[in-house]
């Protein structure tokens, strides 16, 4: 058996070989400068412009975010404001006569605090008044009374009503709007006619201070809640005096001075001159209802109505109310609704 021999080849002569050049041989570094990578240099340069792209994009995304609540915010206010513009005019074309000496209908100014004034953006020397009252109105449903009452009011944790004051006892501020309902039979049992008037006084119970007795809650935010009344001949209904006591009393034309103004029969008024009309409240009893109401419904946007919310000292959710970006952002509703069941002979 033949011995294994092992032959160098050379590299000369072989066809296969790789040749290394002397240089690479001579000096190794040169041969990595030869191969391609990313210097530390580029590599930070791109991830500060991937840094910068991503800062860019999560921009764009928060804007189409707030965008968005911005625009579902604007369309819930909007809905509420429209569910409360056709609620509450179906109920006011229903307003009944009773013929007893009861009360058809009323409005009532929140008494103690002053009203709350926003300066309107870019029109530093002109005030915007919100109006607050309570709403009572008296319909009938075949034999039964019927009174439904509006309140703006804010709760606690217990359900328990407080006026909306941004100063406690001194300035009115935001709130919920509540609805009150409450009948009784036209007949009572002996066949003899029921007292609808008090319907109006448990609405009264139940929108005190305290009171737990209102829990339908229609909407929040409500800055401004002001009704209107109108006699036949479409001249607003304001305060007069006959014989030194106060009357509810409308002009008859356009020429007509305070003392001729006509009066409604029967009505009774309380006076505030720092009100619309000089009215402080106005009730209109037995046979008399407005012959048209004004709705003026002015809702907060919802982000501004949970700021007002967390904001815990008086001075600085009134001074928050104040600022005329606050007030911009204010949705208004106007309404004018015929009352149908009015009766002519409470004008003359």
């Amino acid at each position: 058996m033949n011995p294994t021999h092992t032959t160098l080849s050379d590299p000369r002569t072989t066809p296969h070989a790789t040749r290394v050049p002397q240089s690479a041989i001579r000096n190794p570094q040169s041969a990595i400068r030869t191969s391609h990578a990313f210097t530390l240099v580029e590599i930070l340069v791109t991830i500060a412009l991937l840094a910068f792209i991503t800062l860019g994009l999560f921009a764009a995304l928060d804007q189409v975010q707030r965008a968005f609540r911005s625009g579902m915010s604007q369309v819930d206010r909007l809905e509420a404001g429209r569910a409360v513009t056709e609620m509450l005019p179906r109920e006011l074309e229903q307003a009944t006569p009773c013929g007893a000496n009861a009360v058809t209908f009323s409005t009532q100014f929140i008494p103690g605090s002053a009203p709350l004034t926003q300066s309107l953006p870019g029109m530093a020397t002109t005030m915007r008044t919100n109006l607050l009252q309570d709403c009572f109105i008296l319909t009938r449903q075949n034999q039964t009374w019927v009174g439904i009452g509006y309140c703006v009011r804010v709760s606690d944790a217990n359900g328990r009503l407080y006026l909306p004051e941004s100063i406690p006892g001194q300035t009115l501020g935001v709130g919920s709007l509540y609805r009150f309902t409450a009948s009784t039979n036209v007949l009572m049992n002996n066949g003899l006619a029921a007292d609808p008037g008090q319907l109006y006084a448990q609405f009264k119970a139940a929108a005190q201070v305290g009171s737990a007795a209102i829990s339908n809650r229609i909407c929040d935010g409500v800055i401004h809640f002001y009704l209107a009344t109108y006699a036949t001949n479409g001249f607003p209904i304001v305060l007069g005096t006959r014989f030194g006591t106060n009357v509810a009393c409308f002009r008859p034309d356009a020429l007509s001075i305070s003392p001729l103004y006509s009066i409604v029969h029967p009505a009774r008024a309380d006076a505030n001159f720092s009100y619309p009309g000089n009215l402080a409240a106005l009730y209109f009893l037995s046979n008399a209802v407005p012959a048209s109401v004004g709705i003026e419904l002015g809702i907060l946007e919802q982000p501004s109505w949970e700021r007002y919310n967390s904001i815990p000292a008086p001075a600085a959710r009134l001074a928050y109310l104040q600022r005329s970006d606050v007030s911009s952002r204010v949705y208004l509703f106007r309404q004018r609704i015929s009352i149908r069941n009015v009766d002519p002979l409470a004008y003359r």
